[in-house]
């Protein structure tokens, strides 16, 4: 085996840059309705006294944690946590052991992160939105959609269930270089991608706030002079909202 330097030809970097370009140039053409519409869901629930909710199981768990509180990010953003990190992702029926314990109401926004939207938690959980009167973003890619099919037994996939779809243009499998010989491709851009999308949402949401003659609740990083006591100002206004309860399931306690 011949030694591994920093100038391998093929350039892989340039190949996966110009990807993410490419993409995000494919969303500022084609999705930016449809993140203005985002944030003016957003707006609309935070001038009105609602939360905003993301979830995303695997991966896009960590994409789901873009919009919670972070410097330049809004604050009454509650973030859905799945136990299992995605390692239930397909039962379905599991959705409802942990989503019961989130006060989800008619008014609220939640965002739903799937790159495929075809396993059954994040079906399950804008369904349970739904059901509950919120508005359900779905931030996945149409292209993997519709070249899979459902796992989940009603055969209906995210975007299907969706108030708005945010369509990251994210190639099927994700991953968007393909080695020497095709057999293998390396490096996703989902997560570059969604994250750009949904930090659009909430730059346009802010803004529109503003407009209204609202301050937005924006959190600062904690790691300038006045952060911590921007930031305290807003968590002893809003922590009572954003813990969580199991107060829909069971009443009793072990």
């Amino acid at each position: 085996m011949g030694p591994v330097t920093g100038s391998a030809r093929p350039d892989r970097v340039a190949d996966y840059l110009e990807v993410v370009s490419r993409q995000l140039q494919a969303v500022a053409e084609r999705e930016a309705e449809n993140l203005r519409d985002a944030a003016a869901m957003v707006a609309r629930a935070l001038q009105e006294g609602h939360l905003v909710y993301t979830f995303g199981s695997g991966h896009s768990r960590f994409i789901a944690g873009e919009l919670t509180w972070r410097a330049g990010g809004l604050a009454p953003v509650v973030a859905i946590e799945d136990p299992g990190h995605g390692a239930a992702e397909r039962v379905e029926g599991y959705a409802i052991t942990f989503l019961e314990a989130y006060d989800v109401e008619a008014g609220d926004v939640v965002f739903v992160v799937s790159q495929s939207g075809i396993n059954a938690v994040p079906i399950e959980t804008a369904v349970f939105a739904r059901e509950r009167g919120a508005y359900v973003i779905a931030v996945t890619s149409l292209a993997h959609a519709g070249a899979t099919a459902s796992r989940h037994s009603a055969g209906k996939k995210l975007h299907e269930l969706a108030d708005l779809v945010l369509d990251t243009h994210t190639a099927v499998g994700d991953a968007a270089v393909a080695l020497d010989g095709g057999a293998l491709r390396v490096a996703p851009t989902s997560t570059v991608v969604s994250t750009a999308m949904l930090n659009a949402a909430v730059a346009q949401a802010a803004q529109l706030l503003l407009d209204a003659g609202v301050v937005p609740p924006v959190l600062v990083s904690a790691n300038v002079s006045e952060g911590d006591t921007h930031n305290r100002r807003l968590a002893d206004k809003l922590w009572r909202r954003l813990t969580h309860f199991p107060r829909r399931g069971s009443s009793s306690a072990a």
